[in-house]
């Protein structure tokens, strides 16, 4: 069955350097070689219901990416991220509850198995009458869990908001279906 996943916003941003950090040793690694290099961080609105729909997600955001020629999207090489957010909330219920945003994850199927630990973490914590912590919470592959990094004191952790030095980019319609024209035939037209 397909389903449609909202985008919140698309937006470009400059990487300054990849942390890395050993877990119980208290030790951490900065890399810079690809300081200066632009990503483009894709935010979807709170659509995806499950570890396996934010693998399909995923897996066909991919194939778009590479049939675009944007990037080859390797993960192991920081090509591509996949960082995900997870609450929970009572059946029927419309707010969402409080999010934990797992990070460090070098795979899909480690983004998949890092929900599914996620989900069942946060279950457990409400079940025994505990409030969840926004928080930003590693993935360790090897043990298979999440693992507090740091808390985030709001939900405006993150601002956004435009370069002064930068003037916006107007989209008329005309340059619009023009790229649209120009774009090679996407996976799920070719599949079908």
């Amino acid at each position: 069955a397909r389903k449609r996943i909202g985008i919140t916003r698309a937006h470009l941003e400059e990487d300054t350097a990849r942390n890395t950090h050993t877990i119980g040793g208290g030790n951490s690694g900065v890399d810079f070689n690809r300081s200066g290099v632009s990503l483009l961080e894709i935010v979807t609105e709170p659509d995806i219901r499950s570890a396996d729909e934010a693998y399909a997600y995923l897996t066909a955001l991919k194939q778009i990416i590479q049939y675009l020629g944007v990037s080859d999207c390797n993960m192991e090489e920081g090509s591509l991220r996949a960082e995900a957010n997870i609450s929970l909330r009572p059946a029927g219920v419309t707010e969402f509850g409080t999010k934990t945003e797992v990070k460090n994850v070098a795979s899909f199927s480690g983004v998949q198995r890092a929900i599914e630990y996620e989900i069942a973490r946060q279950k457990q914590a409400l079940g025994r009458g505990e409030s969840i912590v926004q928080e930003t919470r590693g993935w360790d592959a090897d043990r298979g869990i999440t693992f507090s990094q740091r808390s985030k004191e709001s939900a405006h952790d993150y601002r956004y908001f435009p370069e002064p030095d930068l003037v916006p980019i107007v989209v008329d319609e005309a340059w619009e279906n023009a790229i649209r024209a120009s774009l090679p035939e996407l996976p799920q037209a070719r599949r079908a």
